[in-house]
């Protein structure tokens, strides 16, 4: 039987952490040449596009990892008895895609802004809003997975000494 290369597959149909890490690795990456070049155009905001990718990667890496450390099968996987804000934004689908969609077309908007004459109406107004509610549940990722690696690492701590 051929063995199966699953670099050739799409990242969210994987299956395996190798794809939840792909998936999440190029949103990451996407999102953060998009700020870039936003930096360049926007030079006055070039501070909050660097706290905005700096929040984005180190929370969104720390709550992968720290599911990956506690075994679940995906970063998507949540303990429902956890952070009610986690366990709405990973189990509504119409959250997540609000909240996902929302914060990409907010910047999305501000580069095309830059380039066409006419205003967009209230659009950017209403996926500001979004981006800083995604950028609150970062946070919100960020402190949890925080949590969650300190809680290993003190039960680990627990464990080799009672071991002694």
């Amino acid at each position: 039987m051929a063995q199966e290369n699953i670099f050739f597959f799409v990242p969210n149909l994987i299956g395996t952490k190798f794809g939840a890490m792909l998936d999440m690795l190029t949103d990451r990456c996407a999102t953060m040449c998009l700020l870039v070049n936003l930096s360049l155009i926007y030079p006055s905001y070039t501070f909050l596009f660097q706290l905005s990718m700096c929040l984005d990667i180190a929370s969104h890496w720390l709550h992968l990892h720290s599911s990956t450390i506690k075994g679940s099968t995906s970063h998507k996987s949540i303990d429902l008895s956890g952070n009610p804000v986690l366990r709405i934004y990973y189990t509504s689908k119409p959250v997540l895609f609000v909240m996902c969609a929302g914060n990409e077309l907010f910047f999305c908007l501000l580069y095309v802004l830059h380039h066409v004459q006419e205003p967009a109406g209230e659009t950017p107004g209403l996926c500001g809003i979004i981006c800083l509610l995604k950028s609150s549940i970062s946070l919100v990722h960020l402190i949890t997975a925080s949590q969650n690696m300190a809680a290993l690492d003190a039960a680990e701590r627990e464990k080799s000494m009672k071991t002694q």
